[in-house]
């Protein structure tokens, strides 16, 4: 299942981490480059700390990060899954080459929690046409996936969020080794 929910910058759109059929047509309904890869949203700061090579000192300082932001670090463990290849399927993620490091948000809203309960670390990347501006109404979501929406391909997981503030894009950096020095990709 494909979701589109709010976060805080924009609407996003979203599949769980095991859904590689979501994946794939994520790509294909955003007209998506397949070098670009896509986002990861985790439950929390513990998760972070848990389960990438990010220090606790790095995690301790993204908890007080006051910006929308994208972390990008290694995952050992995000990164076995996403090399893997069914070997009875013969399905695999169509882009994993582009996942040396991984891209993190963290859910900081009830609806991205519910999500992540629900199916655990998603995928996920602004709900818009590839190069198109972000979305932050409702009525733009619905006018511009109505086909998918109404064949159930995605899920608007909404609750009431008619407009978002417009807010500029989450900040995407990583640190440069194990300091708390930062170097930005997007700022």
């Amino acid at each position: 299942m494909i979701y589109i929910l709010p976060t805080d910058t924009c609407f996003w759109m979203a599949c769980a981490l095991d859904d590689i059929k979501s994946y794939e047509k994520i790509y294909k309904i955003k007209k998506r480059s397949l070098d670009k890869p896509l986002a990861i949203m985790v439950s929390d700061f513990n998760w972070l700390e848990k389960n990438t090579i990010l220090t606790k000192e790095q995690v301790d300082f993204l908890k007080k990060y006051n910006k929308p932001f994208t972390i990008l670090t290694e995952s050992p463990n995000v990164k076995i899954w996403i090399d893997f290849v069914n070997d009875e399927t013969s399905e695999e993620f169509i882009n994993r080459w582009v996942y040396e490091k991984i891209a993190f948000r963290v859910a900081n809203n009830k609806t991205e929690d519910r999500i992540i309960k629900e199916n655990g670390p998603i995928f996920l990347t602004s709900a818009n046409i590839s190069n198109e501006p972000e979305i932050y109404t409702s009525r733009e979501i619905k006018e511009k996936f109505e086909y998918y929406l109404e064949k159930w391909i995605i899920k608007f997981v909404w609750e009431n969020t008619w407009k978002l503030d417009i807010v500029p894009p989450s900040e995407i950096f990583e640190f440069e080794g194990e300091s708390l020095e930062q170097k930005f990709l997007r700022k």
